[in-house]
């Protein structure tokens, strides 16, 4: 069959995220995750950086005060501690990102392309989105956890010696409490990460069966139908999911070591009400949602080019 064939020389009906009839090989769509990783993370981390200090109050700089809101976030790190601050936490952040988008998109798309024939028809390719992205969301939230863990340190870390002071926090971490410490959050990881994947593919997959999101499209139709609907799944999904990401964020800076997760939320509840659940959630949906436009616009493209190409040397 030409389907066996095909797998064999490692290449892949593009089913999953693209839709697409035409074959990218598995090298192709790692190095169109790969790009879209790298100009995300560029545009996101400001984001990022903002949303981690919001919801860590205790772990703000003190020169800085309060932040009112993103905008006023953005501002003071800038007039404080100036424009490339911005980008603090950047390089652990791109160390996670390429790996972590690699693992997670070509992993749904492997996936997904090994289970459509099978399941054809059936509730579990219906439901094939929600499952297959919960798994490829595990595996990926494991792999980089370690790394997110000292990005996170960064980020809510103080002035110029926040490297230093957050990687000797990671390291008397290690040596106090053994290597299982570098998953310190995990599982709110995971509660956020997971139904924030499953949510997400279930969105997308409805946005471009809705937009005709397919291989007739331009490259640059691709990116714009693609970018809506990665956006708009994006947002969903971002704030359904974004009281995980406040606890898991608390929990990785805390420095009374709080691990139950029922302590904290109620800590976090009786200390800041059912708002506190919700802080960050507008730098996090902004960033949710530029993040998850330009990845899947950048993905979708990046095998839409390499599958013309393909094709075009073929014929």
């Amino acid at each position: 069959m030409n389907t066996v064939s095909t797998s064999n020389q490692q290449m892949s009906t593009v089913y999953g995220a693209g839709q697409s009839p035409k074959t990218t090989s598995s090298i192709e769509r790692i190095l169109s995750a790969c790009a879209g990783a790298v100009v995300t993370t560029l545009f996101v981390n400001p984001f990022d950086l903002v949303k981690t200090r919001l919801q860590e109050v205790s772990k703000m700089p003190k020169h800085e005060g309060k932040y009112i809101g993103t905008m006023d976030g953005l501002t003071k790190i800038v007039r404080n501690e100036g424009p490339f601050a911005l980008f603090k936490g950047l390089s652990p952040g791109l160390a996670m990102a390429i790996p972590a988008t690699s693992i997670y998109y070509v992993g749904y798309d492997y996936i997904r392309d090994h289970t459509k024939v099978r399941f054809q028809g059936t509730a579990m390719d219906t439901l094939a989105p929600l499952w297959i992205g919960g798994l490829a969301r595990s595996v990926t939230a494991f792999v980089v956890s370690p790394l997110e863990l000292f990005r996170t340190r960064l980020q809510s870390a103080e002035g110029i010696g926040g490297f230093k002071d957050a990687f000797g926090g990671v390291k008397s971490m290690v040596k106090t409490e053994g290597l299982s410490s570098l998953w310190r959050g995990l599982l709110p990881t995971m509660l956020r990460d997971v139904p924030h994947s499953a949510i997400y593919w279930m969105m997308y997959e409805e946005f471009k069966r809705r937009l005709k999101i397919n291989d007739q499209r331009t490259h640059l139709q691709q990116f714009q139908y693609s970018f809506i609907a990665g956006a708009s799944s994006g947002t969903i999904a971002a704030v359904i999911t974004t009281p995980f990401d406040v606890i898991k964020t608390r929990r990785q800076v805390s420095s009374n070591n709080e691990k139950h997760l029922l302590r904290l939320t109620r800590s976090i509840l009786i200390n800041d009400g059912v708002k506190g659940l919700f802080k960050g959630v507008v730098p996090r949906v902004m960033k949710v949602s530029i993040a998850s436009g330009i990845m899947i616009s950048s993905y979708e493209v990046g095998k839409h080019i390499f599958a013309t190409r393909d094709q075009g040397t073929l014929q």
